[in-house]
């Protein structure tokens, strides 16, 4: 396992999950550096979720060894769930709240006092790209937008490791795009503000085949983007 000074957040090794006869996780072996992106790929079935619950501590393996922020999850679980957030596949806000009730609840459950609670919630909405929808109950947002509300509620108290089980499953290729957007950019380091100014940058080039449908392109890709440069 690891060495003083080893820049791996999470070291898993043979590690295995058995409901009855049912083998769900079979000897997994895997690594992840600290501020890296690690994609968990496979099939439906191939134990992906079975795999980050143990790593979150909500299961325990049946062999195998795991450390995430160098404490064992078996032995160490109060510290690894101390660093980690999970986001799971299905979003965790509370539908009859709004965006901003939701982050501010969150935020005074994990011991923020009430104004740090409010001004944290604000940061995020913002961030997020949620500023506008704040005061709106999350059962009228889209599915793009939960989730966004989702992820940000999992760094309401910013986490060292962040476990996202399928974290677009459902969404547009729009909303799909935004999430990776965020995901990325909670990798580096920075403000709110910085998060938004990364998040909400870039363009859309588009050079069209036929210039006479420049007209009715330009009107979809405003409905669906906002500001768009066509060549």
């Amino acid at each position: 396992m690891s060495a003083p000074g080893d820049d791996r957040a999470v070291e898993v090794e043979d590690l295995t999950r058995v409901y009855g006869q049912f083998v769900a996780v079979d000897r997994v072996t895997f690594s992840v550096r600290r501020q890296e992106v690690f994609g968990f790929l496979g099939p439906n079935g191939a134990g992906k979720t079975t795999t980050i619950r143990m790593l979150a501590t909500l299961i325990k393996p049946d062999a195998g060894t795991a450390r995430v922020l160098g404490h064992d999850i078996v032995t160490e679980s109060d510290a690894v769930r101390a660093g980690v957030s999970l986001t799971g596949q299905l979003a965790s806000v509370d539908e009859d709240l709004t965006g901003r009730e939701n982050l501010v609840l969150i935020g005074r459950l994990l011991g923020l006092g009430r104004a740090a609670a409010k001004d944290r919630a604000t940061e995020l909405l913002d961030a997020f790209g949620l500023a506008e929808a704040a005061g709106k109950l999350v059962k009228h947002y889209s599915g793009g937008m939960r989730r966004r509300l989702d992820i940000a509620a999992s760094i309401v108290v910013t986490p060292r490791v962040m476990f996202l089980d399928e974290p677009t499953t459902g969404l547009d290729p729009r909303s799909r795009g935004q999430v990776w957007e965020i995901i990325r950019a909670l990798v580096a380091e920075g403000t709110p503000a910085q998060l938004k100014a990364s998040v909400g940058s870039g363009s859309l080039r588009i050079r069209l085949i036929n210039p006479e449908q420049r007209g009715e392109a330009e009107q979809i890709l405003a409905r669906e983007f906002g500001t768009v440069h066509l060549e």
